[in-house]
This record gives structure tokens, sequence and C-alpha cells, in this order.
């Protein structure tokens, strides 16, 4: 049996920060003190300073000079881009999964939309937050392309995290999981044309939910 490598400093502080930015925890445009977190955390600055570079290069971190890191945020152009990646990079990940994967894909994605209804059922929003990113993280497991699995990789923090704030909205997770549902369902009658068109439904309605919220003067209030 393989000995687990004990995580290092610069992991811990890593693994703590990208969550509590993925659960909202730390709010989009929040100022990071790295004395701050190296206190709360009982490790020494270096540690801290390594892993905010690392979610700078995740897109989860901005830090400019003389002014210190905080944590990201979004205009409506950049969402829009973001809903641009996504729609690109998951239906091409959808066209490999069910060409190579489908029965697999089905199943595993079934048993998330389950886990889903339970974790709705009991109110417990950060568990289904988080079966909602693996929900689009299956895409790219049953697609068996390393590259396209790797450039999701790359932002699906900040996919996670706009994930949540966005969630506060009014009726916005309740639609979203009828979605998922609906996705689910094509998948297992291996029906792209409207895998795509969910997908696309889907995926749009971030778009749209971000630039009401903000041109509504909700943004304050929910994230």
């Amino acid at each position: 049996m393989p000995i687990t490598r004990p995580k290092s400093l610069k992991e811990l502080a890593l693994e703590h920060l990208r969550q509590s930015i993925v659960d909202g925890s730390l709010k989009m445009g929040q100022t990071l003190s790295e004395r701050g977190i190296s206190e709360e955390l009982g490790v020494s600055k270096s540690p801290v300073r390594e892993a905010l570079a690392q979610l700078r290069d995740e897109g989860l971190v901005i830090i400019e000079p003389q002014k210190g890191a905080r944590v990201f945020s979004l205009s409506e152009s950049e969402v829009a881009q973001i809903c641009d990646f996504r729609q690109a990079i998951e239906s091409a990940a959808f066209e490999l999964a069910l060409a190579r994967n489908p029965d697999a894909l089905a199943s595993e994605m079934d048993k998330v939309v389950k886990d889903m209804t339970v974790a709705q059922e009991q109110g417990n929003m950060h568990k289904y937050l988080a079966l909602d990113t693996l929900f689009h993280q299956l895409i790219f497991k049953h697609s068996g392309n390393d590259y396209l699995s790797a450039s999701y990789s790359r932002f699906v923090g900040k996919i996670a995290a706009l994930r949540t704030h966005l969630s506060s909205l009014p009726q916005h997770t309740q639609l979203s999981f009828q979605e998922h549902k609906k996705l689910a369902k094509a998948v297992r009658n291996g029906n792209m044309p409207e895998i795509r068109r969910l997908l696309a439904e889907h995926i749009d309605r971030t778009r749209q939910a971000y630039s009401i919220a903000t041109r509504s003067g909700e943004q304050a209030a929910a994230f």
C-alpha cells in the first residue's frame, strides 16, 4: 500500500483559500492580508504567499503591486467570456463522452442528480453546489481527452465560485437543478442535439442572471 505524502504548508493554505473563495466565505473583490491569513492558519507568510501566487494563476486572486491581493471580481464582459468558453469546451467534451463512454457518463450523472435531490431536500447548499461542479466535471472525465480536461480544470475554481455567488438569486438554483435533470435524461437517451440545446440554455442563463443582477443593483446584496 503506497504511503500518502503529508501535504505541505503551501498545499494546506492553497486548499483553504481556494475553498473559501469557491464557497463564498471570501467575497468577490475582498482584500486578502498575508499576515491575517498566516495568523489564521498558524503558518508563516511564505506558504501563504506561494498559495496566493497559485490562485492568481487560477484566476481566483488578483495581485497588484503596492496594493496587495484580493479575491477576483467579474464584469459582465468577463462573465460572457466564461460562458462562451464553457459552451465551446463542454459541447466538445460532451460529443466525445457520448461517443466513447455513454453508459458510464449516464450512470454517473444519474447518481449525481440523485445526490443533488437529497442535498436540496436537506437544505445543504454547499453540498448541492459541489455536486453541481462534479456534474460538469463528469463530462470531461468521460471525454477521454486530457487536453480538454486540463483546460476546464484551469478555470473550474472560478466557475464554481461564480456558481456560488449566483445561487443566492431567486429561483436560480432550482431552475439550474431542473436543467441538470433534463441534461442527464438526454444523456441517457444519447440525444446530442437535445444536449446541445439544453447546455446552451443552461449556460446562457448564467450570463443573463449576472447581467440582470448587475443592472438591477442586486449585485451588492447577492455578491
